[in-house]
């Protein structure tokens, strides 16, 4: 763990707190970084440090908040730091030495290109899935479990992930249940069309 980045730290000049359980749920690694990224960004905005940590505050406006909070650099580097799983912490604190914008732009390049490596696994997982003998409900359900992970990575504002979750599990019934389900499929896949 980083120098200073203990529990007490947690508590800016300003009255900001954060709850280091928060990250419990959601510890950055090689797979969850879209949805890690997510609720960062949101912890980050509801501590006031977002703009500092993504370079948008301007010098100015950087040096008037130290005054107030002197401790905003380490704390914000604490907090990213602390919901990132163990091994890559590590592997990342000799590199940007309490520097959070320099942590933050050196997880997005290392984390954000695999994102793209791992829709495709998601779409290979769910496309190659064996099927259980008679029992539909335990295949929709793992293809459903597939389809809202692969959702997770999509970063794309005009595709509803709850449209393309229905489209790839309707996709997935077309291709795989025998010809009785196929016209569901299918009715259900033209109910899907992304509003562009």
């Amino acid at each position: 763990m980083r120098p200073g980045s203990d529990i007490g730290i947690f508590q800016s000049n300003m009255g900001n707190t954060y709850n280091p359980e928060l990250s419990e749920s959601i510890k950055l690694n090689v797979t969850n970084y879209a949805d890690w990224e997510q609720c960062m960004r949101s912890i980050l905005l509801i501590q006031g440090y977002y703009d500092m940590v993504t370079g948008v505050e301007t010098i100015e406006k950087c040096k008037e908040q130290e005054k107030l909070d002197p401790d905003r650099k380490q704390i914000a580097d604490a907090i990213i730091s602390l919901t990132c799983d163990v091994k890559i912490a590590s592997q990342f604190d000799h590199k940007c030495d309490l520097n959070p914008t320099l942590l933050w732009d050196s997880l997005e390049q290392f984390y954000l290109p695999k994102t793209v490596q791992n829709k495709a696994t998601y779409l290979n997982r769910i496309f190659s899935m064996k099927l259980l003998e008679n029992n539909l409900n335990k295949n929709l359900d793992r293809v459903q479990e597939l389809t809202q992970n692969l959702c997770t990575l999509i970063n794309d504002k005009s595709i509803k992930p709850s449209v393309l979750l229905d489209s790839v599990v309707a996709s997935w019934v077309v291709i795989n249940l025998p010809s009785e389900y196929k016209m569901i499929g299918e009715m259900w896949l033209k109910e899907c069309k992304f509003k562009k």
